[in-house]
């Protein structure tokens, strides 16, 4: 049996009704693992495992996949899959979503030339997603807190995040599609997931959001030396962290409060941008310089170069076109300065 706690086939069809998708069911209620791992969901393996776990669901037809799963109100549709249909229906598509996420993957990887041996995965979900699950947990708690089958600590004790989820479901598909295993690797693939409309709304129902982006924008205006897309990034890393921290600062009566017990139903589904990052390359050697004109690093004295060149930057522009790299530092043992003779 895969989760002696799963809630009765009433519950799963309400949770379903307020747009909960399967997936974000099967993990909250510690069923994950083993039941969601497959790319796809269709009708009847759903319903032999609510069979499993409730016998009102023994010989009655299913309607559980019939809702509108476009979008889940917590994961915004992250972990849902094409909903495959039984023998004899049209499939929605041919493809899992998780498959044309990992061809996206792999195309990008193709395109920028990238040579690989292995991937580690990187995740970055809207912090959104973490306030609509506990949003659902407290109106689970207050709507069924006084049945008999209802355990206030399951969820703390089963709950598989949406982060961890989505890695279980899309790993083995990168490594099938890349050919490659995932693991600690210097090569990294990020996934980042935002839902601005969403975490706009909900930063501005957290308290003391206006003292977080005064201070925000001081350090934005002090800071000179970062460019437009370290910004961005810093900037999205920075308000996730800030709704993390409210949002665990906060006590469950004040948090219904605020927000709306279950969420609303969600049409619009996150948007996810891929990037790539490779971990620094240290590159070590010997040169032979043969002329004294040429400095050892890059040498202005009164805004005026002194020299012809130097080896850093020849090192440089050989190593960059090479690797593409974002930037470089340059370490060298010893001093030759090109107006010294030895």
């Amino acid at each position: 049996a895969a989760a002696a706690s799963f809630p009765p086939l009433h519950a799963v069809h309400h949770l379903l009704s307020v747009g909960v998708c399967v997936r974000c069911i099967f993990r909250m209620f510690g069923a994950f693992s083993h039941a969601c791992s497959c790319a796809s969901l269709t009708v009847s393996f759903f319903h032999s495992f609510l069979e499993e776990h409730d016998d009102s669901a023994k010989g009655g037809p299913c309607s559980c996949l019939s809702t509108d799963e476009s979008c889940c109100s917590i994961c915004f549709g992250i972990l849902l899959p094409t909903c495959h249909q039984d023998e004899g229906v049209v499939p929605f598509d041919d493809i899992s979503r998780i498959d044309i996420i990992t061809s996206m993957v792999s195309q990008a990887i193709q395109r920028e030339g990238y040579q690989i041996d292995g991937f580690s995965l990187e995740i970055s979900l809207p912090a959104v997603v973490a306030a609509n699950e506990r949003a659902i947990r407290l109106y689970m708690k207050e709507k069924y807190g006084s049945e008999n089958w209802f355990k206030d600590e399951m969820f703390s004790q089963q709950t598989m995040s949406a982060k961890e989820g989505l890695r279980l479901l899309i790993a083995p598909s990168l490594e099938k599609q890349l050919g490659v295993k995932h693991g600690n690797n210097s090569f990294r693939i990020r996934l980042t997931y935002t839902h601005d409309d969403a975490s706009l709304k909900l930063k501005s129902l957290l308290p003391n959001d206006s003292n977080r982006k005064r201070k925000a924008e001081s350090r934005e205006g002090n800071d000179t030396r970062r460019n437009s897309t370290y910004d961005d990034k810093q900037t999205l890393s920075e308000a996730d962290s800030f709704i993390h921290k409210s949002l665990e600062g906060i006590q469950d009566k004040e948090f219904c409060s605020l927000f709306k017990l279950p969420p609303e139903k969600v049409s619009k589904p996150c948007h996810l941008v891929i990037s790539f990052l490779r971990s620094p390359i240290y590159i070590g050697g010997r040169y032979l310089k043969l002329s004294r004109n040429v400095s050892q690093s890059c040498w202005i004295i009164d805004d005026e170069r002194m020299g012809e060149a130097s080896v850093e930057e020849i090192i440089k522009e050989s190593v960059c076109a090479i690797s593409r790299g974002d930037g470089y530092k340059f370490h060298a043992a010893g001093r030759e300065d090109i107006d010294v003779r030895l």
